[in-house]
């Protein structure tokens, strides 16, 4: 047999056909065009075998000039692809280049991309930096040029392109039950089911904490109060038993003892979990984007841990009562649950509302309302589905073995936007052609997703121990094991940014004035996503992207291609999927009526919220939730929530202080369905486009009393 000498190491070895077809076959994957056919596969390899036919020794330099030359005769597209990837040390030198200059400028003046990270720190920029070398390989060196070509040329965004390079999850419903259960290793330690709640709150920050570092995107603990009250009810049963064992103290004063310290522990354990995650970034150089659901469990204690969550953020964190960011807030509302005057957790959703109008959280999602998804989940199986960080949902998926219908302890790999404006422009208002792309450009978005389901799933059980392994996921596989077996219940999303531009485009007035239109767009994205999972055998969902700088970045590259159109490019951003375009004027009924049906859609990411001011009226704050939970929203509450650095003054300013003038201000805001500093003492962590998003934000009027009962009334009839 032919001898082959691999020149990178001088070893011998036996001539293999399948390593020139892979590598021939890798190159015609870069070709934008004209890839290889099989025969012209075949006719390569029958090229270079001549070539070498009767030698008894050959080297691999030699064989790749056979196989350059049998390609520039066979396929000159793929030549060319083959010859560009061998000329590696060029590419090399210019990558380094350009992850030099992009470092330097991290090093000099950090980043404002996401908002949640500090780029002021040292620890953050030596991630942003990692993050910066690992997007250009994934550019450089991963991706088909195909996909590359159409994310510069701005028609689509390929999420969080950096972090992908690990082959890494996006985001998940963390199993936190299961994995206390069962108990864990973590950094060489054995913890063993906790025995108090004090003690179990801390274990729950040290488990987010690795393990949202192992991930990129949202880490949600669902139903929190449900999960923690039997280490609540350990504890007061430990501390009854104590107290009974002395003397002169009967079974009610034990009892009274008990809970009382017992609710203190809760106390001290949320003030903790909730300062750590505040107060310390994972190794990502960032605050846990954790989110935490609660509100559905009427048992004492489960109730006691609501409560006490509430109370610790309505009083804000630390001795300047600063509004906390993280972990984010989801109550879970359902009319006999907490919603009836007479339900039972009924206190607990007014208390909810209370700490809402001054501290932006919690936000609301419903198992009400009719055509709401996660209310048919909820009554087809009494499973609640909870959102990985600020919007994203799980499609439905059963057990393949007992058919449970299982949602926590999944994930998503990832998500990839289309620039709905630029198709709109692109179509020159012709909708065949409209529609034709995003068809184009949906197709490709699903071909990048079937790529990463491929790569993440040879990722091993190691990467994310906690995840894959020890019992954070729906199944678990070994440390050397592969992934691939859990990713069958994780889901991919695509999702769309612009549909108020989009309106203004195709016809010169806001997306309130053409609701069907838009809502037709919204309905083709989701029959791709449906048409997708029957083809691939893959979760495919439907996401309106929360981008907080992406509707900069896309308008940016849609003005610098088509020049300033009025309402299209004009401003800074443009408008985040469905919602109505900050700066217009309407009110809180009509914006939740509006944005309604677009929840009903676009099941795998959604959110909607209003502008009120700081402090707003309860019974006004009430009314808002109660209409949008009828119609089977996710709903938040949109105000700043400032403190002064100078006098402490609390309220709603961006600019400088009402009271004493310092511009040393501090203030939290809603960047898109989640919470963010907008300025720490003053410096802003936004980018350009979305602080002039934030300054065109207008208050809603509320329009409630009779007008929301009148309105209530007349889209009854209209439906």
């Amino acid at each position: 047999m032919l001898k082959v000498l691999k020149m990178k190491d001088m070893r011998y070895v036996d001539w293999d056909d399948n390593k020139i077809i892979t590598a021939i076959k890798k190159a015609s994957e870069r070709a934008i065009n004209n890839k290889l056919t099989n025969e012209q596969v075949d006719e390569v390899l029958y090229i270079v075998k001549n070539k070498v036919d009767n030698k008894e020794y050959t080297n691999t330099n030699e064989i790749h000039s056979f196989v350059m030359e049998a390609l520039f005769n066979v396929n000159q597209d793929v030549y060319l692809q083959y010859k560009s990837y061998r000329d590696y040390k060029k590419r090399y030198a210019e990558s380094l280049k350009k992850t030099k200059e992009l470092s330097e400028k991290i090093v000099i003046d950090g980043d404002n991309e996401n908002a949640n990270k500090d780029s002021t720190l040292n620890s953050t920029k030596q991630s942003l930096i990692s993050e910066v070398i690992m997007k250009e390989l994934m550019e450089t060196f991963e991706l088909n040029p195909e996909w590359e070509k159409a994310m510069k040329e701005g028609w689509i965004h390929i999420h969080d392109k950096g972090s992908r390079y690990l082959n890494q999850i996006n985001c998940q419903l963390f199993d936190l039950g299961n994995l206390l259960k069962r108990g864990i290793y973590l950094n060489g330690g054995r913890y063993t089911n906790p025995s108090t709640i004090q003690t179990a709150f801390a274990v729950v920050g040290d488990v987010t904490l690795s393990t949202s570092a192992q991930e990129y995107g949202g880490f949600t603990l669902s139903e929190i109060d449900t999960v923690l009250a039997p280490y609540a009810e350990s504890t007061y049963n430990k501390y009854y038993n104590y107290y009974l064992s002395k003397e002169q103290i009967d079974i009610s004063l034990a009892e009274e003892l008990a809970y009382d310290r017992t609710v203190r522990e809760i106390e001290k354990g949320y003030i903790g979990f909730e300062t750590k995650l505040n107060t310390i970034s994972n190794s990502l150089g960032q605050i846990p984007f954790v989110s935490v659901s609660f509100g559905m469990d009427t048992s004492k204690w489960a109730r006691k841990i609501s409560e006490t969550i509430l109370k610790v953020r309505k009083d804000g964190m630390g001795e300047d009562k600063m509004t906390a960011v993280f972990p984010k807030l989801i109550f879970i509302t359902r009319k006999e649950v907490n919603r009836n005057s007479d339900s039972p957790n009924y206190d607990l959703y007014k208390k909810a509302i209370d700490c809402s109008r001054t501290r932006l959280y919690p936000d609301y999602l419903s198992l009400d309302g009719e055509n709401n998804n996660l209310r048919e989940v909820y009554e087809r199986s009494g499973k609640i589905v909870s959102p990985m960080g600020c919007r994203a949902y799980l499609s439905p998926f059963f057990h393949p073995e007992t058919g449970e219908e299982i949602y926590t302890g999944r994930s998503n790999i990832g998500a990839v936007t289309l620039n709905i404006v630029k198709i709109a422009i692109e179509s020159g208002k012709d909708i065949d052609k409209f529609y034709e792309l995003i068809k184009k450009y949906s197709d490709m978005v699903f071909e990048i997703h079937e790529d990463a389901y491929e790569r993440i799933g040879k990722s091993k059980g190691a990467t994310n121990p906690l995840t894959f392994c020890e019992g954070g996921s729906w199944m678990s596989v070994g440390y050397d094991e592969p992934i691939a077996p859990i990713l069958k219940a994780s889901t991919a999303s695509l999702g769309y940014v612009g549909l108020e531009e989009t309106c203004q485009y195709m016809f010169g007035e806001s997306i309130t004035k053409h609701q069907e239109f838009a809502l037709d767009i919204v309905r083709y994205l989701k029959k791709q996503t449906e048409e997708a999972t029957k083809k691939y055998d893959h979760l495919y969902a439907l996401y309106s992207t929360p981008a907080e700088n992406l509707v900069y970045k896309f308008n940016e590259m849609n003005r610098e291609q088509y020049g300033i159109i009025e309402n299209v490019t004009s401003r800074e951003y443009m408008t985040n999927s469905f919602h109505v375009q900050v700066a217009e004027d309407i009110s809180v009924p009509e914006k939740i009526a509006f944005e309604a049906p677009f929840h009903e859609i676009a099941t795998g990411g959604r959110i909607s919220y209003c502008e009120f001011p700081y402090g707003v009226d309860n019974n006004v704050l009430k009314q808002a939730i109660d209409f949008a939970m009828d119609k089977g929203m996710y709903y938040g509450v949109n105000v700043i929530s400032a403190t002064c650095g100078g006098c402490n003054h609390h309220g709603d300013f961006d600019e400088t202080c009402p009271v004493c003038g310092s511009e040393e201000i501090t203030s939290v805001s809603r960047v898109c369905g989640y919470l963010s500093f907008g300025k720490v003492k003053g410096k802003s962590r936004y980018n350009l486009g979305k602080q002039a998003e934030i300054r065109e934000r207008v208050k809603h009027n509320v329009g409630f009393g009779e007008n929301l009962n009148k309105f209530s009334k007349e889209q009854k009839e209209l439906i």
